[in-house]
């Protein structure tokens, strides 16, 4: 049961998400920009985290001015993709996505075979399901839900305005999962560099690569349905509301028999894929904010 002050909370969310929804689309993206401004005061923690993350990746970190441009690149990203929330059903038609790499979705639906597609927390990341609803595709995806009822009710409206079907990350999800990757009627997306039990598990950037996780999950359910792995990701063009949503070619994934080798390395290859995209769009990359290099292990 939500305490007052958890409801007080869910209920200001809810008023702040449809007053953005209410707005045009450039407006609401800049609001959020302007939120950003602030941000690295409130979160200093993350804000020094990222800091040393940049300095650690990234050689150009090393000048004090590139890495202050580059850090509040970030922070008016994540502030616009939140603010973006109220109306990712509306980007799609007013023009703001552009979606590379169709044509490998379309090839891989044509071998007859399920498909999973692996996104990113870079840009706006929630952008991969529109872009795949609205050219066609329809598609599930696995969500983390809000422990806050308010939270939760905006999250499952957003998804229901374009038509993505959601899956918790329960066992009762894992098994519908399954259902919906043997059906083999519409396509099943999940993000696997999530950040859980205080670890950002993918990209391992030099860590020792873990069984666990989103990008371990999605090996294993790739291994049991014999799916193919499409990579997507998001950017941000410009310090604006505009998009480019990647697809890329399906990874091919080992399968010699030995289930404990065969996912470790389709581990190690969806990891190989995705650490060059991270390092190379740090600045729009959520999880920089959270992620330790010198966290060695799980």
């Amino acid at each position: 049961m939500p305490s007052a002050v958890e409801n007080i909370r869910g209920m200001v969310k809810t008023a702040v998400h449809y007053g953005l929804r209410l707005l045009p689309v450039d407006w609401c993206s800049a609001i959020g920009a302007m939120g950003g401004k602030t941000a690295p005061a409130r979160y200093k923690k993350s804000d020094e985290r990222a800091r040393r993350v940049f300095r650690a990746l990234r050689p150009e970190a090393a000048d004090p001015v590139w890495l202050d441009a580059a850090m509040q690149r970030l922070w008016r990203n994540i502030g616009r993709t939140m603010a973006e929330y109220s109306i990712m059903d509306r980007l799609w038609h007013k023009g703001r996505i552009d979606a590379e790499g169709l044509e490998h979705v379309e090839a891989a639906k044509a071998t007859g075979r399920p498909i999973i597609v692996v996104g990113l927390h870079l840009g706006n990341w929630e952008l991969m399901g529109p872009a795949l609803v609205f050219s066609g595709h329809p598609t599930s995806a696995i969500y983390l839900k809000p422990d806050n009822p308010f939270e939760h009710r905006i999250v499952i409206n957003v998804r229901n305005r374009y038509g993505m079907g959601l899956v918790e990350p329960t066992s009762e999800g894992t098994r519908k999962a399954l259902r919906i990757l043997q059906k083999n009627q519409e396509i099943f997306g999940i993000y696997i560099d999530e950040f859980i039990r205080n670890r950002v598990h993918a990209p391992a950037f030099g860590r020792k690569l873990q069984i666990t996780g989103n990008i371990a999950y999605t090996a294993r359910l790739a291994q049991m349905t014999n799916a193919l792995v499409i990579p997507s990701y998001c950017l941000r063009i410009g310090d604006a509301a505009r998009f480019r949503v990647t697809f890329l070619p399906p990874l091919e994934m080992a399968d010699t028999g030995d289930r404990d080798s065969d996912m470790l390395e389709n581990i190690r290859r969806m990891d190989t894929v995705i650490e060059p995209l991270v390092k190379a769009n740090l600045d729009q990359w959520y999880y920089v904010l959270d992620l330790e290099l010198d966290d060695k292990t799980a």
